[in-house]
């Protein structure tokens, strides 16, 4: 693999980085050669993939033209962020990424954490935060002061977490300011402020506050969709527009600047082990397409034939309890069933479910997917956000899918998914977007979703956003980076 060796990216003419340092030991070259041996890839389809995912971000469009030139040295050779996972359950799946690299020692310098939201794990966490603030004070110290201060270092060393109880939140917030940590809540539907009760009782004391970023994916409240199902039942005015019971946002000013420096949302990325079998789909049914990186197949996967016109993956025999939350996917799944003579609506469950479905991919479920026109999605009935919705994106059909509070980066309703509002909304919008004098707006539009899937939501770029913190970054009214808030109707 040769230094200049010109590889075509997305229409651009690009030089390949050779050995330059991606990472800290690691070439271009030896990037790609690992890629070659994992995903059995040819070597070009590995530079251009390499090329287009780590290199083409750091790249001005407007700095484009007919022969893109080779970045200087520094990018290459610039280390990333390193991060440190408390949980090494967490770091298995660590992303391959230009900006961020994985560290096993927790007392560098510039090292992140991140940590659980963990009743149990909180106090080892804490004697090690105050463990990691005592190695910054005898730095301090020994830069700051004479030998006069022995009996305060053997103060700290007695007593570490009552002496840090003591410093003033700007003492501990000057200490090691580079140092952040990020306190990860994973669960569906939030810990609520009791993670924050947490924060304030066992970190903020010991390490200051303004290092401290919270990141949920639970950033809205008061979704009922079960509700609205019996409700709309009964008054038929409801019917008209799901309204207030797709939930609101959290409002979480009042923890910023005394719990945590920024509340970060963390949606659901991408599933790569899906986006594979789609790719190994292609290859074995369009092998005349000449494989390529999974983005660059975009046109073509929005373009395939379906037989289908909708789909849902869903019916009323996938969860019978109330209490697994699905009256509202139940209900609509009921009501697209035959509600209209020539539009083939598929309600059947494809593939495995539950929690098989999440480790394992059905060669059926791709299939269905990659032979739909449009899939239909509805979230729990409690809460927002789910794998379904970028799996659906991956497939190139269009999805039409119920309001969320916020929606994962870059997704835009109308231009990369499409939002219905009510079930006489969701029946129209499938009416129209099955029109064949409206077929290419329907398939522009899955082209664009499955591309800011790609390009937008995989794993390394969302830890990416997440961990790359600007101090400065956008927080719309209710302390939420990232996202604005723009009201029912128009998500």
């Amino acid at each position: 693999m040769e230094v200049g060796e010109i590889i075509k990216v997305d229409g651009k003419s690009v030089k390949f980085c050779g050995e330059r340092k991606w990472l800290d030991n690691v070439s271009c070259n030896k990037r790609v050669e690992f890629m070659i041996k994992k995903h059995g890839t040819t070597s070009h389809d590995a530079k251009s993939s390499f090329l287009y995912f780590v290199y083409m971000p750091h790249m001005s469009k407007s700095n484009f033209d007919d022969r893109i030139q080779l970045p200087t040295t520094a990018h290459f050779d610039n280390k990333p962020v390193k991060v440190w996972y408390y949980d090494r359950k967490l770091a298995v799946n660590f992303p391959s990424s230009s900006k961020l690299v994985r560290t096993m020692d927790k007392d560098e310098d510039d090292a992140l954490w991140i940590i659980p939201v963990s009743a149990s794990e909180m106090p080892k966490i804490a004697t090690m935060a105050a463990e990691r603030m005592m190695l910054r004070l005898e730095k301090q110290l020994n830069h700051d002061f004479d030998n006069n201060n022995q009996h305060l270092r053997n103060t700290i060393h007695t007593n570490i977490t009552g002496y840090l109880q003591n410093l003033t939140q700007d003492v501990l917030n000057s200490l090691n300011p580079e140092w952040k940590v990020f306190v990860f809540d994973q669960s569906d539907r939030g810990v609520g402020d009791w993670g924050f009760w947490y924060l304030q009782t066992e970190l903020v004391h010991l390490i200051g506050w303004k290092r401290i970023h919270y990141v949920t994916r639970t950033t809205q409240k008061d979704r009922n969709m079960d509700r609205w199902v019996k409700k709309s039942k009964e008054d038929p005015e409801l019917r008209k527009d799901f309204g207030s019971f797709i939930g609101v946002p959290i409002n979480f000013t009042d923890h910023l600047g005394k719990t945590c420096a920024s509340v970060q949302r963390k949606t659901y990325e991408i599933r790569e082990d899906i986006n594979t079998a789609i790719d190994d789909f292609m290859q074995r049914n369009f092998p005349e397409l000449g494989g390529g990186s999974s983005l660059a197949l975009s046109h073509a996967i929005a373009r395939l034939p379906r037989e289908t016109d909708v789909r849902t993956f869903w019916n009323k025999t996938v969860c019978p309890k109330r209490s697994e939350r699905c009256a509202f996917r139940t209900y609509l799944s009921d009501q697209l069933t035959a509600f209209h003579p020539n539009v083939k609506v598929n309600t059947d469950v494809v593939g495995f479910i539950h929690r098989r479905g999440r480790k394992k991919v059905s060669p059926d479920y791709i299939q269905a997917m990659l032979t739909s026109k449009i899939i239909v999605l509805a979230q729990r009935d409690k809460w927002e956000g789910h794998f379904r919705l970028m799996e659906g994106l991956l497939s190139g059909a269009l999805v039409l899918h119920d309001p969320q509070v916020y929606w994962p980066y870059g997704i835009v309703d109308g231009e990369s998914i499409v939002v219905y509002h009510s079930v006489f909304d969701l029946k129209e919008k499938i009416l129209h977007f099955l029109d064949p004098s409206n077929e290419e707006e329907r398939i522009a539009i899955a082209q664009r979703g499955r591309e800011v899937a790609l390009s937008k939501n995989r794993q390394n770029k969302n830890l990416e956003r997440l961990l790359t913190f600007d101090e400065n970054k956008y927080v719309n009214d209710y302390g939420v980076s990232y996202q604005t808030w723009k009201g029912h109707g128009n998500p």
